[in-house]
């Protein structure tokens, strides 16, 4: 007889469950998924190089898995850059939505990789507080890009060198971009009799923001300017340019090569008035000498004259 009670107890037990709603049990449950994916789907690329927008995007889809109505806040963090995004977002129930992040840099920022988290959390289910801490979390990386600016300056536009000597011409490169970078320099194919050029460094690497790289130009000046024309002070001249040219090599690798070029004066001399001073004082010294003697011989035939004259009368 127990037995038989038993077995029917068990028998309306299992009868009873069927009638048991899940989605009860669920309702109880919150939950949430979130996906962010650049447009490039790799990092937010952010152009800070001058004119452009500072600005990269990247979309995001938060998601309800449960049966209920779901309020779901949006949290960013993003390592010092300036966002814009919604500050909560409601999805139906098995539904989700899309919105969009805009993260803002600074004009010039060096080029670097910057940290970007997203984080939807439940606020609500079915209009109320939910039993359960529901959250998801995206992570991306900001990519500030690189750009490659550059200027250089000469120490002397126009220099004057004399025949003979060795000199060394000066200039100065300055890295305004934002990010390490390394710069070719040329000089031209120019050639000039009896002068020679040499340059010494034709690669260099230059931190952004920091001071200019100095580099330098050899220059043998000819032995002779006899050939050369004659200025109005007197001196043989020659006048000559050459171009030096300093080449981004980040700007080639972005597709547009950065390149200036420099045109460098040179003005040769001999001082020819010198010598020709020199020579005439030569000449000078020499004809006071042959008056000096000229004008010795002269007085000795006068006193030769006067005593004849005065030998006679005494006669």
């Amino acid at each position: 007889m127990r037995t038989k009670i038993l077995v029917l107890i068990l028998l309306i037990i299992s009868a009873a469950s069927p009638f048991v709603d899940n989605s009860t049990a669920q309702s109880a449950v919150a939950a949430v998924d979130l996906e962010c994916i650049p447009p490039n789907g790799g990092s937010v690329d952010i152009d800070v190089s001058p004119g452009s927008t500072l600005t990269g995007f990247t979309t995001c889809t938060v998601s309800n898995p449960t049966v209920h109505v779901e309020k779901i806040s949006i949290t960013i963090t993003s390592d010092g850059l300036v966002t814009a995004a919604p500050g909560s977002i409601t999805v139906a129930a098995g539904g989700e939505e899309d919105f969009q992040i805009a993260v803002r840099a600074e004009a010039r920022m060096q080029a670097s990789a910057k940290s970007l988290s997203v984080t939807a959390s439940v606020q609500e289910i079915s209009g109320v507080p939910p039993p359960n801490n529901a959250h998801a979390t995206s992570d991306n990386i900001v990519s500030i890009v690189q750009f490659a600016e550059f200027s250089t300056e000469m120490m002397a536009p126009v220099v004057e060198l004399e025949v003979g000597s060795n000199y060394q011409l000066e200039y100065r490169l300055y890295n305004t971009g934002n990010g390490v970078d390394s710069f070719n320099i040329e000089l031209g194919d120019d050639e000039f009799d009896d002068t020679s050029f040499s340059l010494p460094i034709r690669t260099v690497q230059l931190e952004p923001y920091y001071a200019p790289v100095r580099f330098r130009v050899m220059v043998s000046a000819p032995d002779d300017g006899l050939n050369w024309k004659i200025d109005s002070y007197g001196k043989h001249t020659m006048e000559i340019e050459i171009k030096i040219s300093a080449e981004s090599e980040l700007g080639c690798q972005n597709g547009n090569c950065l390149k200036t070029t420099m045109t460098q004066k040179i003005i040769f001399y001999e001082n020819q008035t010198a010598q020709d001073d020199s020579g005439s004082g030569v000449l000078s010294n020499s004809m006071d000498n042959q008056i000096l003697v000229y004008g010795g011989s002269g007085a000795g035939v006068i006193l030769l004259l006067i005593l004849f004259v005065v030998i006679r009368r005494r006669k």
